[in-house]
């Protein structure tokens, strides 16, 4: 069946176009000034159309934790958010660190995911074997521990996976802070039961510790490395600096849109629905990762969309997991704070749509162009919409802005030509 979007504007080549765009079995058959007739078409007058949104980093929660996401409710979330291509996270249970736990994922994901999708491998101590065996966009490494501790930072073996990634080409994304450091911090705060801690026990310190050893291995190997959900302005100016030495081309990072438009006194009211491996932290790290996703230094904006029970998010600090839902909010707010004068369109649509396509290999995403996945966004940028934990689609059923008014709507989402919305 063919699609026809006629009479909108399109973000195409950097700038916005006046354009009608035809689809074919999942594919952008043609752009053009001139209507077309087709099986179904949808008047796209006064609507912005945009790139699908790739989120490189979701906890969809396959296998072992689906009363908090699965991929039925996980992909219809993306859709809701204009996220049609999506990364999940190996930390589940058990840990998707073989191939054969990789291809099982895989499996029952194909069976219900509404989006595109691609799944990590953890790197531990002793797989090294099977990640080079397996086809992967990317490896995981949580060098201090997190949701399902599958703790990797033994120098050695790092050293072995950046020569392999180098040599196959995948990237190398780590989760970086500092285990010792991250201890030793809790014993300090052991007898205080406040979320509002979490920032001291997950610190600045933290990161730029672990950010600093996996750099210096880069920098002599050349690998691909990428740093997840960023927090700090120390861990921001170390990878910054790496960017212009030797090998720094390879190095990139992503922030989380809780890290970007949340700081420390966010605590006070939300507690642990805000508490985040690695933390949110005061206002100076907010600014300084805001105004490097608007200079470009930042160059993802992904999600870490971390799922958790309510029950389980009300519990006291210590035993709340870490973790923020986010994959139906983030191409949202930052519709807004285009909106708002905060950010310009060309650099979000970089940030969520073509960066993560180039850093990550995605051919045929990221773009509107002839030949391209037909993974576009409808967009109603004049509209104004309130942000409600009842209408999410996650399991989780809560968002840290709720109730946040947000200029620019979602009006459809199409993902691989099938229209949503």
């Amino acid at each position: 069946m063919d699609l026809a979007l006629n009479n909108g504007k399109a973000y195409i080549n950097g700038g916005i176009k006046k354009t009608n765009i035809l689809i074919h079995n999942g594919k952008i058959i043609e752009i053009s000034e001139k209507k077309f007739k087709a099986d179904r078409e949808i008047d796209c007058e006064g609507l912005l159309i945009l790139p699908g949104a790739i989120d490189v980093h979701v906890h969809f929660r396959v296998p072992g934790a689906e009363y908090k996401e699965d991929w039925f409710s996980g992909s219809l979330a993306a859709l809701h958010g204009g996220v049609t291509t999506v990364m999940d996270m190996p930390n589940t249970n058990p840990a998707t660190t073989t191939k054969k736990a990789l291809e099982e994922k895989r499996e029952i994901a194909k069976k219900t995911s509404f989006v595109d999708f691609d799944l990590y491998m953890a790197a531990t101590n002793d797989n090294l074997s099977e990640i080079e065996n397996a086809n992967l966009r990317g490896v995981k490494v949580y060098y201090g521990s997190t949701t399902g501790n599958i703790l990797f930072n033994n120098k050695n073996k790092m050293e072995e996976l950046f020569k392999l990634a180098k040599k196959k080409g995948f990237v190398v994304v780590v989760h970086a802070e500092d285990d010792d450091e991250i201890k030793e911090n809790e014993k300090k705060f052991a007898n205080k039961n406040d979320p509002s801690i979490h920032p001291k026990i997950r610190t600045e310190k933290a990161e730029a510790k672990a950010i600093e050893v996996v750099l210096e291995l880069q920098k002599e190997i050349g690998n691909k490395l990428h740093i997840a959900h960023i927090s700090s302005k120390k861990g921001l100016e170390l990878v910054k600096k790496a960017k212009k030495r030797k090998n720094g081309k390879f190095v990139t990072c992503e922030v989380t849109p809780q890290h970007l438009f949340l700081n420390s006194s966010a605590y006070k009211k939300l507690g642990n629905f805000i508490k985040c491996n690695p933390s949110i932290k005061e206002e100076k790290h907010r600014k300084a990762l805001f105004a490097e996703v608007k200079s470009g230094a930042i160059e993802i904006v992904s999600t870490d969309h971390a799922p958790h029970s309510l029950e389980e998010k009300q519990q006291e600090y210590w035993k709340a997991p870490s973790g923020v839902p986010g994959v139906e909010t983030m191409l949202p707010l930052l519709l807004d704070a285009v909106n708002t004068g905060k950010l310009p369109l060309k650099r979000v649509m970089e940030a969520v749509c073509e960066r993560p396509a180039e850093i990550f290999n995605w051919k045929n995403k990221g773009f509107i162009k002839k030949g391209f996945d037909a993974d576009l966004v409808l967009v109603d940028m004049k509209a104004v919409h309130l942000l409600r934990n009842e209408e999410l689609f996650t399991k989780a059923k809560y968002t840290p802005w709720n109730g946040k008014k947000l200029k620019g709507a979602i009006e459809a989402t199409i993902a691989g030509g099938r229209v949503y919305g």
